[in-house]
């Protein structure tokens, strides 16, 4: 059986169950369509991308180091870092919206149709703050930061294109460190959160 008959027979599948979210669900057109505990997972992946920033901070070469605020990511805050951070923000805002719909559907069981379409609505607009806007966010800076891998030869051409050096101290106090264990400790519980919803949810189709 193809990957395609399988989505088929999947979407099918959920239009013929009588639950009347995963009808919805399906009849309606949005570019992100994953799963709540599928985005979770996605989510917890992205913020995982900000925990590679330390280690990327930490193999800056040598010659990188007059454009960075600090060579001790204990202490370094370069500016394009609180890119990195709204990106983690919008992730977790995001994430609480979708926890919030899930754990709504778990205690309901059975929705009205009106009920699907406000969640739903919920959760179109938490994957398009989390996984659109934080995720490029998120995406931008780890790119920022791959500039700093290539050395001072690299970053003297990124400043000369972009105009300004990224990596000037914020004067947020945000340091590399802190913001890597933050998106650490966010990306691990959201993992597990989506796998508890993932077999919540499931138990509550079965019902």
């Amino acid at each position: 059986m193809t990957t395609d008959s399988q989505s088929d027979d999947h979407i099918a599948s959920a239009l013929l169950s009588g639950t009347t979210y995963e009808r919805v669900r399906y009849q309606r057109h949005a570019f992100l369509r994953q799963s709540v505990p599928r985005t979770l997972m996605l989510q917890s992946a992205l913020l995982g991308l900000l925990v590679a920033l330390l280690l990327m901070y930490g193999l800056f070469p040598a010659s990188a180091a007059g454009y960075l605020p600090a060579t001790d990511p204990a202490v370094a805050s370069p500016k394009v870092l609180l890119l990195g951070v709204l990106g983690g923000a919008l992730e977790l805002f995001g994430a609480t919206l979708l926890v919030g719909t899930a754990l709504y559907r778990v205690r309901r069981a059975s929705l009205t149709e009106s009920q699907a379409h406000t969640m739903l609505d919920i959760e179109d607009f938490a994957r398009y703050v989390g996984l659109g806007t934080g995720g490029l966010a998120i995406l931008l800076t780890v790119g920022v930061f791959a500039v700093g891998l290539g050395g001072g030869t690299a970053v003297d051409a990124y400043v000369e294109i972009a105009g300004a050096n990224p990596f000037v101290a914020s004067g947020a106090g945000l340091p590399v460190v802190a913001v890597s264990l933050v998106a650490f400790v966010a990306s691990v519980v959201l993992f597990y959160a989506g796998g508890y919803l993932s077999v919540r949810l499931s138990q509550t189709r079965r019902d």
